[in-house]
């Protein structure tokens, strides 16, 4: 494919953390090392070392600054000005919020690509911002959902879905852990067995509350059972105080927020991933990228069937689904897992393979190419 000239714009990018800033830069990544022009216009934030990453990337980085209406008014017009100046781009948003402000003129867009994340469509919200993001989205050419569940919440906000398309997220290849790491995560485990895994904020929708639970019903068959937690969150002190109340202070470890070479290790001692995820009002998972990193290295999961998780876990294949509101099914579907070893084995391979062989960032931005510049 010729190359293409692209302008990313975002709201979210590093070095400020969190999934969509990962997803946001990885696809910037991805589409300039497949010879692309790519340019990204995004958001100042107080992050430390923010000029030395810009300065690091082999694409061009253009931070706006202000109060935030302001920084996105200045942008818009920034982006605006970009686009009269150049040849025809590829213009690709992070969400519709990025999208809103833009005055778009068609001659100069080669196409307008909004991707979707899952809740910033609210199932109920006011007539206002209804009209707000449908009136937006008729600006973009194409809209990405990130999962079936995402592209199903923005059905009401739009007249035609024939511009929604699916685009999973991509995974990079996990980032080695060092001495320390390995060194500090082995005696971490102490030799315990099973481990049970969960990475990810600590809030209801994740389910971490619901594992503890039913954490004593699963020591009763497996007695040197650890639940591992990594990640902050609001519900951190509930979680320690139900932990001390059910007597089992022993078998869970709080690691708080861990650095990637440590989140590795622990995917690698891990026996299965386990974030049974439900629905909490608006809040629930989009799709769950954490549950491809776990596949990464031949972990497989164990994901709630509310959301877009059934599109990152495929069930009885990579890992296994359950109601993440029903501590039953989530205790029957860890002890199956658990006590088939081969199947267990089994599944992390199919992961592992899905994970390498359709769900690269590479792979990724030749689809969204493919899909936004064949239409």
């Amino acid at each position: 494919m010729q190359a293409v000239n692209i302008l990313i714009n975002t709201q979210n990018f590093p070095p400020e953390a969190g999934g969509i800033q990962n997803y946001m830069y990885e696809l910037a990544n991805a589409l300039h090392h497949l010879g692309h022009n790519v340019r990204v216009i995004c958001d100042t934030h107080a992050t430390a070392g923010q000029q030395e990453f810009d300065a690091s990337q082999p694409f061009s980085i253009e931070r706006i600054n202000g109060p935030k209406l302001i920084r996105r008014f200045r942008k818009a017009q920034r982006i605006t000005r970009y686009l009269r100046g150049t040849n025809p781009t590829l213009l690709i948003c992070d969400s519709w919020k990025s999208l809103e402000l833009l005055q778009l003129e068609k001659r100069h867009l080669l196409a307008c690509v909004c991707i979707a994340h899952g809740m910033e469509f609210p199932k109920q919200t006011t007539a206002k911002k209804q009209k707000r993001i449908s009136n937006t989205l008729l600006t973009a050419t194409h809209i990405l959902a990130n999962s079936k569940f995402t592209a199903s919440r923005i059905h009401p906000y739009v007249e035609n879905t024939s511009n929604i398309q699916i685009l999973h997220p991509g995974v990079g290849q996990a980032h080695p852990p060092s001495e320390d790491d390995v060194t500090k995560i082995t005696q971490l485990i102490a030799n315990r067995s099973p481990v049970l895994l969960t990475v990810g904020r600590l809030e209801e929708r994740k389910g971490q509350d619901k594992i503890i639970e039913i954490l004593p019903k699963l020591l009763q068959d497996h007695p040197q059972l650890l639940y591992v937690i990594a990640g902050n969150g609001p519900l951190q002190g509930t979680l320690i105080n139900r932990t001390e109340e059910l007597g089992i202070v022993d078998h869970v470890i709080f690691c708080g927020r861990v650095s990637d070479g440590q989140r590795t290790a622990l995917l690698q001692k891990a026996d299965l991933f386990a974030m049974p995820c439900r629905a909490v009002g608006d809040s629930v998972e989009g799709f769950g990228i954490v549950y491809i990193e776990a596949a990464m290295l031949a972990l497989p999961s164990l994901a709630g069937r509310i959301g877009g998780a059934g599109d990152a876990v495929i069930d009885g294949h990579t890992g296994l689904l359950c109601d993440g509101d029903n501590e039953n099914d989530i205790y029957q579907s860890i002890t199956k897992m658990l006590n088939d070893k081969q199947a267990l084995k089994v599944m992390g391979q199919n992961a592992q393979h899905r994970a390498q062989t359709e769900l690269q960032w590479e792979q990724i931005a030749n689809r969204l190419l493919a899909l936004s510049t064949n239409s």
